[in-house]
């Protein structure tokens, strides 16, 4: 499941990832971040993951399509979870996109929220 969270604000998207995630909450979360990247052209995504059961492939799929196209359009990327793989994810995505991409774990949420919320210098 993917929700919204309420710190999204200006060029800043903010969502919880939790259990079963499937493209479903693709289709309702993509939209929010093109919408975001073309009223900004950069945008930054803190991205909370509690508790991930598992990703569907087409869900997967999504995303991966997803980050291709704009991965350009993101300024930084704040991930908050427990799981070892960001950390993997983290190393993999870096040479797809230009954004400061950081792991934080759930106890340094707001942490992370300040981080991305600060502007780059």
């Amino acid at each position: 499941m993917l929700e919204l969270l309420e710190e999204s604000k200006g060029d800043l998207v903010a969502f919880r990832i939790s259990g079963h995630v499937d493209k479903n909450d693709y289709d309702i979360m993509l939209p929010i971040l093109q919408e975001k990247i073309k009223q900004y052209g950069k945008i930054n995504v803190y991205a909370e993951m509690q508790e991930v059961e598992d990703f569907t492939l087409k869900a997967l799929w999504e995303d991966l399509k997803f980050d291709f196209r704009h991965a350009a359009d993101f300024s930084k990327a704040a991930l908050v979870g427990e799981q070892k793989w960001l950390d993997w994810l983290i190393v993999a995505a870096s040479p797809f996109t230009s954004a400061t991409v950081k792991h934080f774990t759930l106890e340094q949420r707001q942490q992370a929220l300040d981080w991305i919320q600060t502007p780059e210098e």
